[in-house]
């Protein structure tokens, strides 16, 4: 039998789940294959492990795995994919020649990419032809291949670049006396800024002219043509192809794109093909298993071992970085991992220094308060919907649509309702606080999986080039399973003008999907102005019948705001009776036009006014250097008499000319 490393991706929705037991599934799957294969686990992780076996060929050790998972898991089928490759053990010989170089090199790439699964399959792929291409003298035919990588920045395009360079140079599709020179890679962005204006196809050509013969050091030439995308440019995109014909012989190009809509991208890799031998790779945006993937090595690369209890946390985290529609991959959790590195000092610091027991090595959950904002996440379900003021009629309308979900549940029960909703009003009415305690309540009453929140405003859905606004849509939605999504400003998705160049059409017909096929295990809340919601329904034929729900929110009384503005003050500082006093009289003396303006911020605006109020208390003290914050009627006086306060007060007329 032969000696084969195979590489085990699991479906991510099984991978989330088995989170928590570090890849044991790999030992139980294992633990299940005949002992005549002598299989051992080489590495588990999250969402994939790789095994070294021996067997009858490719095929029979794809089903070899398959069998035993099926014995170990006969409940989940979830393994979404099995690539197999030849396998010798160098024994830690650095010393690799001929086929033990690429077997090294195939392991090295089973066992280091996560999330690339489209990129794994074609360097197997190849690295099972390559046997053939030498008996024939043919290896040139993978030098002329090029190659169009659709993937969004902070993704991994330079990883990758560099791989893809580094597999052709070992495998030897250039020449004997090429392969020790062209050991670096070069990345180049097309219609990028620069301080003398934006690169060109002109730069570029120059840099190519001038990497020739023994200059020419690059495996492989990254350039990025997003700026090529929109069809306007396609001419041009043309014209540039073309003029890198005379350079196919010398280089091997990498092409980058943002991960697209299958058919924009089958169109765009079209246009390449046209002109040259071109293949495709996709890689979609990353899934949390990926993600925490590449958190794990962060930390463990530093000498750190993460365990358990910062799985939970770390995938809150993750949550909340993406709430805000500005998540930029690997870049981002690398960050996250050096913010938890530096609490993690911070914690050994500390407990050293007060003579504590302290674990130098280990990061656990306890060592890292404050890295997550868990009231984002954990609120008090009706409890914390109770405590809102002027919340009464929303929450019996919210308890009516649980009750109602809970019976079409009941065996038996009517057909289970669409939850998604709208909510309607001005700003600062609370849409954002109860959009994100539905979601707890959601949980609490099993009729969400996670309950989590997710936040954007409805232009982060759309995104820059055709094609990718789908994608970025339906990646938004996918982190939103089980959970809310709660889209803010959602009327600016649509505008009446159907000529216009406008992505929020797209992001509306992908919703729309994404809302129907996921409409048990997400929960899609759209927020904004009342008329603009309702010109929103406009849209899509299908957008509002699935929005049964329309609940509107209010602008709050003089006596609500006052309500709310001694909530804050109540749950933080001390104050005066004099305080409380002043502020019944600002609040009871807004005027009219005040209240029923379209730009009145409500309760934020009692926000601002409380937190003017308690820096000047801070101030104050400052100055006296008193440490004993109480909130004066003063300190409120001198916040409320700033002009975007004191305007909102009512006037009185002036008699005269």
């Amino acid at each position: 039998m032969t000696t084969y490393i195979a590489r085990v991706a699991l479906k991510y929705s099984f991978a989330g789940d088995m989170m928590p037991a570090l890849g044991n599934f790999a030992v139980q799957l294992v633990g299940k294959i005949p002992a005549e294969h002598n299989a051992r686990v080489c590495l588990a992780r999250f969402s994939f492990a790789t095994v070294i076996l021996n067997d009858e060929n490719r095929d029979a050790c794809a089903g070899t795995i398959r069998k035993a998972w099926a014995e170990a898991y006969p409940d989940d089928d979830a393994i979404s994919e099995i690539l197999v490759t030849e396998y010798s053990d160098s024994g830690g010989s650095t010393d690799l020649s001929g086929d033990g170089e690429i077997h090294d090199l195939m392991r090295r790439i089973y066992n280091n990419f996560y999330g690339v699964d489209e990129y794994t399959a074609m360097v197997t792929e190849l690295t099972s032809v390559i046997p053939v291409l030498r008996e024939k003298d043919a290896l040139d035919a993978v030098r002329r291949t090029n190659y169009v990588f659709a993937i969004d920045r902070g993704c991994g395009f330079t990883t990758l670049l560099s791989s893809i360079g580094d597999y052709l140079r070992r495998v030897g599709a250039f020449a004997e006396e090429e392969k020790d020179r062209r050991t670096m890679y070069i990345e180049y962005e097309l219609g990028a800024e620069t301080g003398n204006g934006f690169t060109s196809a002109d730069d570029f050509i120059d840099f190519l002219r001038s990497a020739k013969g023994e200059d020419n050091v690059y495996s492989a030439v990254g350039v990025d043509i997003s700026y090529y995308l929109e069809k306007s440019r396609h001419d041009d995109l043309r014209r540039f192809l073309r003029r890198l014909d005379p350079y196919q012989e010398s280089h091997v190009f990498v092409f980058r794109i943002p991960f697209l809509e299958k058919g924009v991208l089958d169109e765009t890799v079209a246009l390449l093909s046209d002109l040259m031998i071109v293949r495709a790779v996709r890689v979609p945006p990353y899934d949390t298993c990926v993600l925490m993937e590449a958190f794990w090595d962060a930390l463990n690369a530093k000498g750190f071992t993460p365990d358990t209890s910062l799985i939970e946390l770390t995938a809150d985290k993750i949550r909340q970085e993406k709430s805000d529609g500005r998540f930029y991959g690997f870049k981002t959790v690398e960050k996250l991992a050096g913010e938890v590195m530096l609490k993690k000092a911070a914690d050994i610091t500390a407990k050293e220094s007060a003579g504590e027991e302290t674990f130098r090595d280990v990061i656990s959950g306890s060592d890292l308060p404050g890295f997550v904002d868990k009231s984002v996440f954990a609120p008090k379900g009706y409890a914390a919907l109770s405590e809102l003021v002027g919340m009464e009629k929303i929450e019996q309308k919210i308890r009516e649509i649980v009750a109602q979900v809970r019976l079409s549940a009941a065996e038996g029960g009517p057909e289970r309702p669409c939850m998604h909703m709208r909510f309607t009003g001005a700003p600062g009415t609370g849409k954002t606080t109860v959009a994100r305690i539905i979601g707890q309540i959601m949980k609490e009453e099993g009729i969400l999986r996670k309950g989590a929140f997710l936040e954007y405003t409805g232009r982060d859905l759309c995104a820059e080039y055709v094609g990718q606004t789908a994608v970025r849509t339906m990646s938004i939605c996918r982190d939103s399973y089980g959970s809310v999504l709660f889209i803010d400003e959602a009327y600016s998705l649509y505008t009446p003008d159907k000529s216009s160049n406008d992505y929020g059409r797209e992001a509306i017909a992908t919703l729309v999907s994404e809302m129907e096929n996921h409409r048990d295990d997400m929960i899609v809340i759209m927020a904004g102005y009342t008329d603009e919601m309702a010109n929103l329904m406009k849209a899509n034929p299908g957008l509002r019948s699935r929005m049964p729900y329309i609940i509107e929110f209010p602008n709050y009384s003089r006596e609500q705001l006052f309500d709310i503005f001694m909530l804050m003050v109540r749950k933080h500082f001390r104050y005066s009776p004099e305080l409380e006093e002043e502020a019944k009289k600002y609040f009871g003396s807004l005027s009219d036009e005040t209240l029923g303006s379209r730009e009145f911020a409500n309760a934020r605006f009692v926000r601002n006014l409380y937190e003017r109020t308690w820096s000047k208390c801070a101030l104050r003290c400052s100055l006296s250097g008193s440490k004993d914050l109480e909130l004066s009627r003063e300190d409120f006086v001198a916040a409320s008499s700033e002009k975007e306060f004191s305007e909102k007060l009512v006037t009185k007329k002036r008699i005269g000319f």
